[in-house]
């Protein structure tokens, strides 16, 4: 099993503007020493080969019980992926050509991330989009549903917004009706004492990768633990992935082992707390990779 980074994160969380039934944003709070996580990211419980048209998946969302709905970051399809066969059921274009990041399953329909911060909403055979106050310039990668809050919330690659510095990065919660951000961030992530607890040793593989820029850690993907809501946000760019707790507390920070995630782009909770990962080929010759973690039972 891979090692836990140490990682020191402060979060700070705002009030909401939205209606009463969002979840309190967190608190400021100062992470705790990380506790470890519940999954053993370097032994998947299972492994799924994926067709030639996801070689650049970037996110999948669960659909059923043994489907994925999926997309890639080219065209406007929207996959829908059988975990028994390990084929596709069926493809939906649902917009044009362009810079797609992730997809999340919604009440209603399929929610799709455009590079530029554009949302397409599919229900049914009818694609709506909404503008999410996101520009480019914050390249919004990360969209997940929080069923209990019963929102979206979107992990941004590079500028913060609210004024935030160029060392921060933010997720944002997006109101339940006109898919706009609010005007603060839900969290904060403080990259600059991420990296500082980020030693080259615990980078396998990554050597190229200079673990002193600030722009190492840029969120790709963000999902909500279905049971424990705690918050996982992963970044492509040092392969890391950093869980939270629901008052933003840090629990466990790991690098993922390029070896089995070349760039990885995407996350899906399963109800039972299977994590679905996802990872683009890397390469033009590569193949887009998917892997399902179960949670280890815990120690007494």
């Amino acid at each position: 099993m891979l090692k836990p980074l140490m990682v020191a994160l402060l979060l700070s969380g705002c009030g909401n503007t939205a209606p009463e039934r969002h979840v309190p944003a967190p608190p400021v709070l100062a992470a705790p020493a990380a506790a470890g996580s519940a999954y053993d990211f370097a032994h998947p419980a299972s492994t799924y080969v994926v067709p030639a048209q996801l070689q650049e998946l970037s996110g999948q969302t669960l659909v059923g019980e043994g489907q994925l709905a999926c997309i890639e970051d080219k065209t406007g399809d929207l996959h829908f992926y059988n975990l028994r066969t390990q084929r596709l059921d069926s493809t939906v274009q649902f917009g044009p050509k362009g810079d797609y990041e992730d997809v999340a399953r919604v009440p209603g329909g399929y929610l799709v991330l455009r590079s530029d911060g554009t949302l397409f909403k599919r229900n049914g055979r009818v694609t709506t989009t909404y503008a999410t106050g996101l520009s480019a310039a914050n390249e919004p990668e990360g969209l997940a549903y929080d069923a209990a809050s019963q929102t979206l919330l979107v992990a941004c690659k590079s500028e913060p917004g609210a004024g935030l510095a160029a060392t921060k990065r933010a997720v944002y919660r997006l109101n339940p009706t006109t898919y706009h951000i609010e005007s603060k961030p839900a969290y904060v992530l403080d990259i600059a004492a991420i990296l500082a607890r980020s030693p080259d040793a615990a980078r396998p593989g990554k050597a190229a990768k200079k673990t002193g820029q600030l722009s190492q850690f840029a969120p790709s993907a963000v999902a909500v633990h279905p049971r424990t809501r705690h918050v996982f946000v992963l970044s492509a760019r040092g392969n890391d992935l950093v869980e939270l707790d629901p008052q933003g507390r840090l629990v466990a920070a790991q690098t993922l082992d390029p070896a089995l995630f070349p760039q990885p782009e995407g996350l899906a909770f399963a109800p039972n707390g299977d994590l679905f990962v996802s990872s683009e080929a890397g390469s033009k010759k590569g193949q887009g990779r998917l892997y399902r973690f179960s949670e280890t039972p815990s120690q007494p």
